[in-house]
């Protein structure tokens, strides 16, 4: 009974295994194998009768044995289907891929050089980025400037309108001839001509120059926060005296008594300086009387304020 049943199972298994597409050397196997079986059976055919009751059992069991054999058939052919699905898309794709390289070949394109193309378009795209990057920073920098720009330009506006006010205070002194001013080197300059305040060779002041010195320490001593530098300039006709060696000495003591003088007259100390230049800075040609004269002067020089001066910015 027991072979039977092998051989009921290997006749359905090689049935199953045949529908699975098994190939010819496994399924001749199979035969042999099942024609030895049989044999097997008639030999043993009287020592199975004790065997018949097991049958009903078996015949249950093939039954179960049978559905799930269906069950596994059902899902070969699901896979199958799967499979062919699989197949087709496998399929889709080289044809796809060989249609594009027909495409790539027709139009004269390969890999090689759309590769070489994307290597370029890449190096051009990192080259912009690195020209934007450089425009962005350049772009910073312009605007720095323009903010540096428009700060100097806001100061030169206040310290011109400062200027104007001065000068219309002094109109009248410009107008006599008592004092000129000037912008020089950047920095506003009122000058007295020496003829004016001091005696030939003398640092004593005369009534004249003392009311000059008066009348302009008025104005100066109303502005706030500036400070002022009083030069004095001599021609260059040499001095040689005990108390005036040259003309140094004798150009640093007339700047000395203006300042003296406008300190009476209200400046604050804190606000000036003295200094003299002798004959070594002139503005007008000394070949002449005239140009001598010129260069004979006490120049009230304004200083200029730190915020005043380009690239300072005050905190």
């Amino acid at each position: 009974m027991k072979k039977k049943t092998i051989i009921l199972i290997s006749t359905v298994v090689l049935a199953f295994l045949s529908s699975c597409g098994i190939n010819k050397e496994v399924h001749q196997k199979a035969l042999n194998d099942l024609a030895t079986a049989q044999k097997s059976i008639q030999d043993e055919k009287k020592i199975n009768e004790d065997l018949s009751q097991q049958i009903a059992g078996l015949k249950a069991e093939n039954e179960k044995m049978k559905k799930d054999i269906l069950e596994l058939i059902n899902e070969k052919m699901s896979l199958n289907k799967e499979i062919s699905s699989l197949k087709q898309k496998v399929f889709d794709s080289s044809n796809m891929v060989e249609n594009l390289m027909h495409e790539l070949e027709r139009s004269g394109t390969s890999i090689e050089i759309l590769e070489e193309a994307k290597d370029q378009m890449t190096k051009q795209r990192e080259k912009m980025l690195a020209e934007r990057d450089a425009l962005l920073k350049e772009q910073e920098e312009l605007k720095e400037e323009l903010e540096q720009l428009r700060n100097m330009k806001e100061a030169a506006e206040r310290r011109n309108a400062e200027f104007r006010e001065i000068m219309g205070r002094l109109k009248s002194m410009i107008d006599a001839g008592t004092l000129s001013v000037t912008i020089r080197r950047g920095r506003m300059i009122v000058s007295l001509s020496n003829d004016i305040l001091f005696p030939s060779g003398r640092t004593t002041m005369t009534e004249e120059g003392k009311e000059a010195v008066k009348e302009l320490s008025e104005t100066l001593q109303t502005l706030q926060d500036r400070t002022f530098l009083v030069v004095g300039h001599s021609d260059p006709t040499p001095i040689n005296t005990k108390r005036f060696p040259s003309n140094w000495e004798l150009s640093s003591q007339r700047a000395v008594e203006v300042v003296k003088l406008m300190i009476e007259n209200g400046v604050e100390p804190e606000m000036l300086a003295a200094a003299g230049q002798a004959e070594f800075d002139p503005i007008a040609d000394n070949e002449e009387k005239e140009g001598m004269a010129q260069n004979r002067r006490v120049e009230i020089i304004f200083m200029p304020k730190i915020e005043e001066m380009p690239g300072f910015e005050l905190e």
